[in-house]
C-alpha cells in the first residue's frame, strides 16, 4: 500500500463537552483535543500532500454536510478532507468550541465521515482511517449497527473511538456512577467497534494523551547510496571475476534536530522597494531574510582603504605555511582524485582478530538487486560462506565517478529468508590517534626503575574495591524481561534523542498554541539520564568500601573570609562606584530581596554588616509568611530562606543563621505570624532547610545529635490515673514536638475524656476508627507498632491535637492537611495490621499474608500515578526507608534456585505507607484494580508450594543494604515438584507479576506474541476438555469430576457474596452412554446445588444485571450463613474429595470466580485434588477462533441451548456445564462437516427445548 493517508476525526463539541470532570483543571474538550492537535500538527509538520486531514463536528448548533436526510441533524463538516496547512490549522482552532446543544448522533458523523473518505480517495491506495471522540453524553441510535459495521470493515477503513473517561480495565481505569445513557452508549460503541474487524480500536482517551510523551521515530523512505557491481578480484586482468548486483541502503543515519531560519516579521505595507519573488512563510506575517555577501581587498586609493571586487574575479588559494599556494582552474584537475564507480572486495579478515574500536561513521546494508535471481543466489552464497568461516570482508567503495574512496568493512547477517551485509566506515592510517599514556601499573624513575609499589599506584584493595564497585553498577543485565528474566537496561530503541523531541514538541506546541508557555521535559526522554536510583543505593555499600580504600579526605577550608571571590579591581586604583555617584545600598527590599541580599553580603566587611543583612531578611521572610493567604506566599518564603542558608554557609556563619531558624519556629508555632503557620514549618523540615549542624559547616556549633534529639517525639508510657498540666512542657524545646502517650489498661473513650477535661481538644484521624475507641491501645515495645495518642501541644488559639496512629511508621509527623470529621473516615476501609516482630530469620510466612514485590512498590510512581500527582509523590518514595519500619521477605524460584531471590514486602504495609502519603498531600493513592490488582495481593503456599520468608527488618534507613540471602532450602524444590502441575503454574505465574509493568512500546511489541500464546492456550483447553470427556484421544484423563461454580455478589460495595452455584458432573456415570444432541443425554448426570448467603439473601441485583435468586431450575436453594459456606461447599465436595478422585475446576470467567471463593476462606488452588481449570468463555472463543470474550448467554445461544433465568449462580453453574459439554461436541461436528464439504449446523438448530426432569439432588 502506497503511503498515502485519510484521516477523518470526528469531534463531539456537545455541551457537556465543555464540563471539567476527573479532578481536572480544563474542560473535557480541551483535554481531549491535545491529543487531537497533536495528530494534526504532525500531518501539517510532515508538508506532505498525500496526508489528508478532515474533521467532522457531532452536536454542533448548525447542520453543515452532503447528506440532506432525516437523523443526520447538528452534524457539521468543519474541515473538508484534504491536505492541511498551518493556515487551515488556524482557521480550524477558531471552530473547536462547544455547542448550546446536546442533540446529534455519533453513528450519524460516522457515515458521514465514511462517505468523505469514499469520495475522496481509492480504497487500496489509501490507508484510511477515522478517530470518533465523544464523551458518551449524547443520545445514539443503535440501529443498523451491523450494516454500518460491514461497510466500514469492507471499506478498509480503521475506526477509532477514544472516550472520555471510558472504562478501561486493562489501564486501571473505572468512571464511578456512571449515567445511564453513558454506559449505553459505551455499549453500542464498543459494539460497533468489534463489529469493524481487527483494526478497530476502542479505549478511553486517556491511554492516548498518555501514549502522546513516547516519541515516535520519524519514518523515512529508503533511498540507495550505491546502486552496482559489487566485485572480487580485477575485471580487467583476471579471467576468472567475480561481479554481483547489488544495492546499498543507509542503515543507520545521524539524526538531526529541526534547524531555524532567520526571518523578520513583514510589515504590513509593502515599500517599493519589496523584492517580488521573496519567499513568504505559510499562515504567519513572516518573510524569509535573504543572505548576500560582498569581498573586499586593501586598495590604498579607495575610500575607506578597501575597494570591493567580483566573487569572479577571486582566484583559490591553499594554505602552506605562512603563505597561500595559488592553483588555476586550469590544473584544478590535480587536487582531485581520478575514481570510478566501484564496490570492490580486497580481502578478508577473521572476525576474532578485527578490533571494533575501529569502527568509524554509519552504518549501511548491502542487498542482492531486486528480481535479479543469479544475483540474490551468487549474493547469498558469499554471504553464507563469511558466516560459516566466521569472516568479514574489506571493500573499497566508491559511491560515484570522481567521489573519494571509502574502505568499509562488509559482516554477513542472515535471517530466516533475508541475507545482507551489514557495513562500517574503516579509518584510514591518518584516521588513527595514536597516544602515549603512562602506565597505571608501575612508574618508571629518571633513572629507569621501575617500580609497583608507590603513593601514586593504586594499592590492591584499592583496584579490588573498584572492581566490585564497577561490578555492581553493572546495567548490561539490570532490566528485566517479559518473562522476568534478567535483560539489558537501556536498550537502544528506549534511548531517544532529547534535543530532537524536545524541540520538536516545543515547535509543535508554539505552532498550536503561540499564547501557552512550553510544556515540562516529558519524563520519557529523562528516564535514563541518571543512573536507577534503586541500583545506586543498592551499591552503596560498595561506594563506602571504596571511598575507605581510597582514603578520601575532605578539602580542609580555606582562610575565613567575606567573599568566595575577590572583586576585580581597576587599573587605576579608583572607586568606580564613587565616581559614578552611586551610594552603597545597605538596605534589602522585598521586591528584591535575594539579589540585594547577595549584593549587600558581598558588600560587607564586618561581621556586624553580616548580621544586619540577616536581620533584614529574616524581617522579610516573617512579613511573606504573615502576609500570605493560604500558602500562596510559601515559595517566595521559601527561596529567601534558602539563599540565606546558603550564603550564611559559605561565608562560614552558621550560628547567624542557626539562632533565625530558632526564633522562626517559635513564631510560628506560638501563631504570632497570622495564626496558625505550623504547615509552613514542615515544608521547611521537608526541604532540609533546618539547622546547620557541623556536617555542613565545621564552625557551627550544632551537632547532629543536637538536629535528630529537636526532632524525636516526646513519648511517655502511663496508665490513669494520669495527670497531664496544660504547662506540663512550657519552657522544653521540644514543645512544638508531637507528644505520643502511649496508654495502657483502659479503654481508649475514657482515658480521651480525661485529655479533654484538662482542656485538651482532641480531633480523631483519618486512620482511627470507631471500633478502635473502644479497643485496648496497649503495647509492650517499640517494635509493635503503638497505638496512642499524638498530640501536639497547644497555645492560647486552642488548636486541636491529633490523637491516632500511624500504622507503621517508626516516628509521628503531624498531617499538614486539614483532618476530615470522624464522620468521613469510614469511607476508607479498614486495614487489619500485621505484627511480624516475632518473625526470625529465614521462617516461611504463613500462607493467607498477601505479598506484593519491592521492586513494585520502588516503581509505583512510575505505573500507577498520573502526571498531575506523581511529581509530589516520587519524593515519598525517593525516601522510602526513611522514618519507616519495613519487614522484608525473599522468595527463590524453585525452578532457577541458583538465581537470586526476589524482595517481598507484606500488601499491608505498603497500604499504610500509600495513606500515610494521602494525608500529607490529601491524594486518594490506592492499590490498582483490575488486573494489575494481583500484583498487590499475591499469596503463596497453595498445595505446598514454596512461600515467603522473613529476611529482616528495616528501621528509619536511607539505603536496604543486603549483604547476602539465606541459602535456598532443597525442600521447596521438593514440595513444588509434588504439587500439582496447576498450582505450580499459578506460582509462577505469580512470580511472574513481581516485575514492574513493561513500557507501553514494550507492551506493543509483544501484542502479537501473546495474543499467539494466548490463542494456544485455548486451543489447548479445548483439547483437554474433549478428552476429558472421551471424545477424542487415548482416554487416560476420563476418570474425572467437574467441579463448575458461579459466583454472584451484590452490586453494591462492598460486594459480599450473595450466591453460590455449584454443579458436579462425574466423568464414570458417563461410561456407555451416548452423548445425544450437543450432549443432551449427558446433562442428566450433573448435580445442582445453589447456596444463598443468609444475610444478604433479602437482597437482588437490578442496576447492571437483573438478579433472580429465587428461580433456581435445578434443585431446593439452601441458606448457610456467610461463615459457613467455605464449609457447606466442603460437604458437597467431601464424597469426591474422600475417594481422593481428581477434581476440574470449570467456570466462565474462572479466574473471577476463584478470587471470589479465595476471599471467603475456600481456597481452589489449594485442594488436593485439584488438577486444572477450564473456562469455557476461553474454549468458546478457541471454538469460534475469536479474540472476543462472549457471556454465558451468547455462548448458549451459539449452541441452541434453551437457558432461563441466568443469573442465578445456581442455573449459571449447571448452564456453564452443559456449554463445556455443548463447545466440545459441536467443535468435533463442526470439523467432520468442514471436511465432508456440508454446511455446519449446531445439532440443536430448530430443537425445541427439551423436558429435563427437576435434579434435587444434593
Amino acid at each position: 500500500m502506497a503511503d498515502k493517508e485519510a484521516t477523518v476525526f470526528i469531534l463531539d463539541l456537545g455541551a457537556s463537552m465543555a464540563a471539567t470532570n476527573g479532578g481536572r483543571k480544563e474542560s473535557d474538550l480541551d483535554w481531549s483535543m491535545s491529543y487531537v492537535w497533536d495528530k494534526i500538527s504532525n500531518v501539517v509538520a510532515s508538508n506532505r500532500k498525500t496526508l489528508c486531514v478532515g474533521v467532522v463536528g457531532v452536536r454542533t448548533d448548525e447542520t453543515n454536510h452532503t447528506l440532506k436526510e432525516d437523523g443526520y441533524e447538528n452534524i457539521s463538516v468543519l474541515q473538508p478532507l484534504g491536505p492541511m496547512s498551518m493556515s487551515s490549522l488556524k482557521g480550524l482552532q477558531s471552530k473547536i468550541k462547544p455547542s448550546r446543544t446536546a442533540d446529534g448522533d455519533a453513528i450519524s458523523a460516522i457515515v458521514i465521515a465514511v462517505d468523505m473518505i469514499d469520495s475522496y480517495t481509492k480504497k487500496n491506495k489509501w490507508k484510511r482511517q477515522i478517530y470518533l471522540i465523544t464523551d458518551g453524553h449524547g443520545e445514539i441510535d443503535p440501529d443498523d449497527i451491523g450494516d454500518i459495521a460491514k461497510k466500514i470493515s469492507d471499506s478498509n477503513i480503521e475506526l477509532t473511538v477514544l472516550g472520555v473517561d471510558f472504562d478501561a480495565p486493562d489501564y486501571g481505569f473505572k468512571e464511578e456512577d456512571k449515567p445511564s445513557t453513558k454506559k449505553r452508549n459505551e455499549e453500542t460503541l464498543k459494539q460497533l467497534v468489534d463489529g469493524c474487524g481487527k483494526d478497530a480500536r476502542f479505549a478511553s482517551i486517556v491511554e492516548a494523551i498518555d501514549d502522546m510523551n513516547e516519541p515516535r521515530a520519524k519514518s523515512v523512505k529508503p533511498y540507495k547510496t550505491y546502486d552496482g557491481l559489487l566485485t572480487l578480484g580485477d575485471p580487467k586482468n583476471a579471467p576468472a571475476v567475480m561481479e554481483i548486483r547489488v544495492e546499498r541502503y543507509f542503515k543507520t543515519h545521524l539524526a538531526r534536530p529541526p534547524t531555524a531560519s532567520t526571518v523578520v516579521v513583514k510589515e504590513e505595507q509593502a515599500g517599493p522597494s519589496q523584492a517580488p519573488d521573496d519567499e513568504q512563510m505559510d499562515g504567519v506575517e513572516l518573510t524569509a531574510v535573504k543572505q548576500a555577501r560582498t569581498y573586499k581587498v586593501n586598495d590604498p586609493d579607495a575610500p575607506g582603504g578597501k575597494r570591493d571586487v567580483e566573487f569572479e574575479s577571486l582566484a583559490r588559494g591553499y594554505e602552506y605555511g605562512r603563505t597561500a599556494v595559488y592553483i588555476s582552474e586550469s590544473d584544478r584537475n590535480i587536487t582531485s582524485l581520478l575514481s570510478q564507480k566501484s564496490f570492490k572486495i580486497i580481502g578478508f579478515v577473521p572476525k576474532e582478530k578485527y578490533d571494533v574500536l575501529l569502527n568509524l561513521g554509519e552504518t549501511c546494508v548491502t542487498i542482492a538487486a531486486k528480481y535479479d535471481e543469479k544475483s540474490e543466489l551468487a549474493f547469498s552464497s558469499l554471504v553464507w560462506a563469511l558466516s560459516e568461516l566466521d569472516s568479514y570482508a574489506v571493500a573499497r567503495l566508491v559511491i560515484k565517478d570522481e567521489k573519494d574512496p571509502l574502505m568499509v568493512l562488509l559482516m554477513p547477517h542472515i535471517e530466516p529468508e533475508y541475507v545482507c551485509l551489514y557495513d562500517v566506515p574503516l579509518p584510514f592510517a591518518e584516521d588513527i590517534r595514536t597516544y602515549q599514556f603512562p602506565p597505571l601499573d608501575r612508574v618508571v624513575t629518571v633513572s629507569g626503575q621501575t617500580i609497583t609499589k608507590h603513593r601514586l599506584l593504586p594499592s590492591d584493595e584499592l583496584s579490588q574495591a573498584m572492581s566490585d564497585y564497577v561490578d555492581a553498577m553493572d546495567l548490561s543485565n539490570y532490566g528485566i524481561d517479559q518473562d522476568g528474566e534478567p535483560a539489558e537496561y537501556a536498550t537502544i530503541d528506549e534511548i531517544y534523542n532529547p534535543a530532537i523531541h524536545r524541540i520538536s514538541n516545543a515547535i509543535k506546541q508554539r505552532a498550536v498554541h503561540p499564547e501557552k508557555p512550553i510544556p515540562e521535559i516529558p519524563p520519557v526522554l529523562l528516564r535514563f539520564a541518571a543512573p536507577p536510583t534503586e541500583l545506586v543505593e543498592t551499591v552503596q555499600a560498595k561506594i563506602d568500601a571504596l571511598v575507605r580504600a581510597s582514603e578520601v579526605k575532605k578539602v580542609p577550608p580555606k582562610a575565613k573570609g567575606k567573599r568566595q571571590r575577590e572583586a576585580v579591581k581597576p587599573i587605576s586604583g579608583l572607586d568606580v562606584d564613587a565616581l559614578l555617584g552611586e551610594e552603597k545600598k545597605g538596605s534589602i527590599s522585598p521586591e528584591n530581596a535575594i539579589p540585594d541580599f547577595k549584593r549587600a553580603l558581598n558588600s560587607s566587611e564586618e561581621v556586624e554588616q553580616i548580621a544586619d543583612a540577616t536581620k533584614q531578611m529574616g524581617t522579610i521572610v516573617r512579613s511573606l509568611v504573615t502576609d500570605s493567604f493560604g500558602d500562596n506566599k510559601y515559595s517566595q518564603a521559601m527561596e529567601c530562606i534558602g539563599a540565606m542558608r546558603e550564603e550564611l554557609t559559605n561565608l562560614e556563619e552558621p550560628g547567624l543563621y542557626n539562632e533565625f531558624v530558632r526564633d522562626l519556629k517559635k513564631s510560628l508555632l506560638s501563631g504570632a505570624l497570622g495564626g496558625d503557620r505550623r504547615d509552613f514549618w514542615f515544608k521547611i523540615r521537608w526541604a532540609k532547610l533546618g539547622l546547620i549542624d557541623k556536617n555542613q559547616s565545621e564552625v557551627s556549633t550544632v551537632t547532629v545529635q543536637d538536629v535528630d534529639e529537636k526532632e524525636k517525639p516526646f513519648v511517655a508510657f502511663c496508665s490513669f490515673p494520669f495527670q497531664l498540666q496544660p504547662t506540663i512542657f512550657q519552657g522544653d524545646d521540644r514543645q512544638s514536638l508531637p507528644i505520643v502517650i502511649i496508654m495502657a489498661g483502659f479503654d481508649f473513650a475514657s482515658r480521651l475524656e480525661k485529655l479533654k477535661g484538662l482542656g485538651v481538644s482532641v480531633q480523631y484521624g483519618d486512620h482511627v476508627r470507631d471500633e478502635e475507641l473502644n479497643e485496648r491501645a496497649s503495647i509492650n515495645s517499640e517494635d509493635e507498632f503503638p497505638t496512642g495518642a499524638s498530640l501536639q501541644q497547644g497555645g492560647k488559639d486552642g488548636s486541636s491535637y491529633d490523637a491516632g496512629h500511624d500504622g507503621w511508621n517508626a516516628t509521628v509527623r503531624p498531617s499538614t492537611e486539614k483532618q476530615r470529621p470522624l464522620e468521613q473516615i469510614e469511607d476508607s476501609p479498614a486495614i487489619v495490621p500485621l505484627d511480624c516482630s516475632t518473625f526470625i530469620a529465614g521462617e516461611p510466612a504463613d500462607k493467607t499474608i498477601d505479598f506484593c514485590s519491592w521492586r513494585i512498590v520502588q516503581t509505583y510512581p512510575e505505573h500507577f500515578i498520573g502526571k498531575a500527582n506523581k511529581p509530589r509523590a516520587q519524593p515519598f518514595f525517593d525516601k522510602i526507608l526513611e522514618g519507616r519500619v519495613w519487614d522484608f521477605f525473599y522468595l527463590y524460584n524453585p525452578e532457577k534456585p541458583s538465581a537470586e531471590p526476589r524482595l517481598m514486602v507484606p500488601t499491608v504495609q505498603l497500604e499504610y505507607f500509600l495513606r500515610s502519603i494521602n494525608r500529607e498531600l490529601g491524594t486518594s493513592l490506592a492499590i490498582p484494580g483490575g488486573e494489575n490488582q494481583d500484583r498487590f495481593y499475591m499469596k503463596f503456599g497453595q498445595g505446598g508450594t514454596p512461600r515467603p520468608r522473613y529476611l529482616e527488618r528495616s528501621r528509619d534507613q536511607k539505603v536496604l543494604n543486603v549483604e547476602s540471602f539465606p541459602e535456598f532450602q532443597q525442600a521447596d524444590e521438593k514440595s513444588f515438584k509434588a504439587s500439582p502441575k496447576a498450582i505450580q503454574k499459578n506460582w509462577i505465574e505469580n512470580w511472574n507479576k513481581m516485575v514492574p509493568r513493561p513500557s507501553y512500546k514494550d507492551r506493543k511489541k509483544n501484542t502479537d506474541r501473546k495474543a499467539a500464546q494466548r490463542k494456544l492456550d485455548r486451543e489447548r483447553m479445548l483439547h483437554e476438555s474433549q478428552e476429558y470427556l472421551h471424545l477424542q484421544g487415548n482416554g487416560n484423563r476420563r476418570d474425572v469430576v467437574f467441579l463448575c461454580v458461579d459466583v454472584e455478589a451484590i452490586e453494591m460495595p462492598p460486594n459480599p457474596i450473595s450466591e453460590i452455584g455449584i454443579a458436579i458432573l462425574d466423568v464414570r456415570e458417563l461410561q456407555g452412554v451416548q452423548s445425544g444432541l450437543s450432549g443432551q443425554n449427558w446433562w442428566q448426570f450433573v448435580r445442582a446445588h445453589h447456596l444463598r448467603t443468609k444475610e444478604y439473601s433479602g437482597l437482588v441485583n437490578h442496576r447492571f444485571v437483573h438478579g433472580c435468586p429465587g428461580s433456581f431450575d435445578f434443585g431446593i436453594s439452601t441458606f448457610p450463613e456467610e461463615c459457613e459456606l467455605p464449609e457447606a461447599i466442603e460437604s458437597i465436595l467431601a464424597h469426591y474429595t474422600d475417594e481422593k478422585r481428581q477434581i476440574v475446576f470449570v467456570g466462565h470467567d474462572a479466574r473471577q470466580d476463584i478470587k471470589y471463593l479465595s476471599s471467603i476462606g475456600f481456597d481452589v488452588l489449594s485442594m488436593s485434588s485439584y488438577v486444572e481449570q477450564l473456562d469455557t468463555k476461553e474454549i468458546h472463543q478457541a471454538w469460534k477462533e475469536s479474540e472476543q470474550g462472549k457471556s454465558l448467554r451468547h455462548v448458549l445461544s451459539d449452541l441452541c441451548i434453551h437457558s432461563k433465568h441466568l443469573h442465578n449462580a445456581g442455573n449459571d453453574a449447571v448452564f456453564t456445564l452443559r456449554a463445556l459439554i455443548g463447545i466440545a461436541i459441536e467443535e468435533i461436528q463442526e470439523k467432520e462437516a468442514k471436511a465432508k464439504g456440508e454446511e455446519y449446523k449446531p445439532a440443536l438448530w430448530g430443537v425445541e427445548e427439551p423436558v429435563v426432569e427437576r435434579n434435587e439432588w444434593v
